[in-house]
């Protein structure tokens, strides 16, 4: 998948009050999230990049995020191929994405 919007990103449950705590534990933790997968993609760790990407294609989802999602698939089907380059290509997409959600 190849994603080159550019903007904020905002949950599709950003409208629902009863969210918005959550949505705020979330967002805040995307920079953790995010240097968990670079570290391990410098490492060349592509298991733990691999489990890292699962976890974060089921958050994802259920925070409102399905690009997100899909960002995270394609990562692990990357990991599980071994491409390096592949692997680079599609970290950059979700780490683009990352940056940009938003509350």
């Amino acid at each position: 998948m190849r994603f080159t919007e550019t903007g904020p990103v905002r949950s599709n449950f950003a409208a629902n009050p009863d969210f918005r705590e959550l949505l705020e534990e979330f967002a805040a933790a995307m920079p953790v999230r995010r240097d968990g997968l670079v570290d391990a993609h410098r490492s060349a760790a592509y298991d733990l990049l691999q489990t890292r990407a699962h976890q974060l294609k089921g958050a994802g989802g259920g925070f409102g995020f399905p690009t997100l999602s899909e960002l995270a698939a394609d990562l692990e089907k990357a990991c599980q191929g071994q491409n390096p380059a592949r692997i680079a290509e599609t970290l950059e997409a979700v780490v683009s994405y990352l940056n940009r959600i938003t509350v």
